[in-house]
């Protein structure tokens, strides 16, 4: 097994475009092993603050973790394609990216109360507080856990910002509430990614920065 530094030195952003829908590269109990991996990792993640209660007495999602992960399977990203191109939703590369991925993770936090708006429309705000900047952290470090879980399974994969699946409309078809605030999505492509039709972008900041240098100093 590589080390956590070399597997943390290998994960890279692919933003895999396909033009048309892609066949599943894996079978259907394979990836519910993988997702069941994936989200063991997630849950692992350091968070310093349960999320609020209102949140822990929902039926269905009731963990005291600051965040909440939506799983979307092969054919659940190809059905999400299909229902923006209906409604005419304009998604751009996110719907290239539902045509290629295997599977889709939609991970969002959960503010504290007093947000200032809740319809679920992207540009959400919420209050400027501690825990909301803890919980946001947690949740950054439960997605980068599933990036480096599915690199060190040789999975190509992009984390997105979510772009029109923030909207209303494609959460409530999504049944994601309107009162959490997503993240961003976790896309995982096939193995042979590379091999098939399509366009496959790298992550445009990938070299830049690096110098330590630059952005870390010894306290003196």
């Amino acid at each position: 097994m590589a080390s956590i530094d070399d597997i943390i030195k290998k994960r890279k952003t692919q933003k895999v475009l396909a033009e048309t829908p892609w066949s599943s590269a894996m079978k259907a109990e394979d990836a519910q092993v993988l997702v069941s991996e994936l989200l063991d990792l997630a849950s692992y993640a350091p968070y310093h603050y349960r999320c609020n209660e209102n949140y822990m007495a929902q039926k269905e999602l009731s963990s005291c973790l600051p965040y909440r992960m939506y799983v979307l399977d092969h054919e659940k990203c190809r059905k999400t394609a299909d229902f923006i191109e209906k409604n005419d939703l304009k998604a751009g590369k996110i719907t290239n990216l539902l045509l290629s991925a295997d599977i889709l993770i939609i991970a969002t936090w959960l503010p504290e109360p007093n947000m200032e708006n809740t319809d679920g429309i992207r540009n959400i705000s919420f209050e400027g507080n501690l825990k909301n900047m803890e919980h946001i952290a947690a949740t950054s470090a439960a997605i980068q856990n599933m990036l480096l879980g599915a690199t060190e399974r040789q999975i190509p994969s992009y984390w997105s910002t979510g772009g029109k699946l923030r909207d209303g409309i494609l959460r409530d078809y999504l049944n994601i509430p309107r009162d959490e605030i997503m993240m961003g999505g976790i896309f995982l492509f096939p193995k042979d990614a590379e091999k098939r039709e399509a366009r496959i972008i790298p992550g445009a900041l990938r070299e830049e920065g690096k110098e330590k240098n630059s952005w870390s100093l010894w306290v003196s």
